[in-house]
């Protein structure tokens, strides 16, 4: 918890960077009557609009603790493979329809709101290095939304050496059930791409687990997105990486859905580079 009253926690930092996580706070996940919990930074879910940018203005306020942040840019997500360079791209406030942000500016924070998908920040180790927060679920993986995230990247950077990525908080294997033809799909249009450096063969091998219900399998998309992120030369920092399903404290779409909830709050991963010291 970085400040009270707001359900966040530094993932990583150092000297050039800061990589934080948002949870829902007090939430009873598997109440019908409590929709939102604490923290809902999302403004498409039916939320309380008002509401909502109290709190993104809240979480702004707890994260210029550790950066010097003017503002925080957020997506209106579409499971697409846009990205957005938040130095030219951006001139208004109104989110702009993409999955992944990128910028080399250190006042600017970049924010990726999740509930279940896999977000990804991605960094590198020099004061000019430029950032990256993406937007990765099963669709973004297929289409390639990490490798167009450090494509793009790669051109603000004369060279990005030793990058590094986060993993944020998603859904896990065991809680991740998709039909056999869906994931045989995915494994073909990956490794048609050349996203991982494998057959699809043996990438169906390495994320897929059989199920018990016919036709059904487990998909590990943690393990995919690590994969892709490898295959590009970047190094995941984290170990572990919880899971939004399990987890009480974390929005889940699956597990609201299950639950019979009518709606599901979102929770964010955010990226900002720190000022150069003087």
């Amino acid at each position: 918890m970085m400040s009270d009253g707001v359900p966040v926690g530094v993932l990583y930092q150092d000297d050039g960077v800061l990589v934080v996580q948002t949870r829902a706070g007090v939430f009873d996940k598997f109440d019908d009557t409590d929709l939102y919990g604490e923290f809902n930074l999302g403004l498409h879910v039916n939320d309380n609009p008002k509401s909502v940018l109290q709190r993104r203005a809240m979480l702004l306020d707890a994260i210029s603790a550790y950066a010097a942040i003017e503002d925080i840019h957020w997506l209106n997500q579409i499971h697409g493979d846009t990205v957005l360079d938040v130095d030219a791209d951006m001139p208004s406030l109104q989110a702009v329809s993409a999955d992944a942000l990128i910028t080399k500016s250190s006042n600017h924070a970049l924010a990726i709101m999740t509930a279940d998908c896999v977000p990804v920040a991605i960094f590198g180790q020099n004061q000019d290095d430029g950032i990256a927060c993406i937007h990765a679920g099963w669709q973004g993986l297929v289409n390639g939304i990490i490798a167009k995230s450090y494509a793009k990247l790669s051109t603000k950077n004369t060279a990005m050496q030793n990058p590094k990525a986060i993993i944020g908080a998603c859904i896990s294997q065991g809680s991740y059930q998709i039909t056999d033809a869906l994931a045989k799909r995915i494994c073909d249009e990956v490794t048609a791409q050349s996203l991982v450096n494998m057959t699809a063969s043996d990438l169906y091998d390495s994320i897929i687990i059989p199920s018990d219900d016919a036709g059904k399998v487990n998909i590990d998309i943690v393990k995919l997105a690590r994969l892709e992120l490898e295959h590009l030369g970047i190094e995941v920092v984290n170990d572990s990486v919880p899971c939004s399903y399990l987890e009480p404290t974390l929005y889940s779409y699956r597990a609201q859905t299950h639950a019979g909830k009518l709606a599901t709050g979102r929770m964010a991963l955010l990226i900002a580079k720190k000022q150069a010291k003087t």
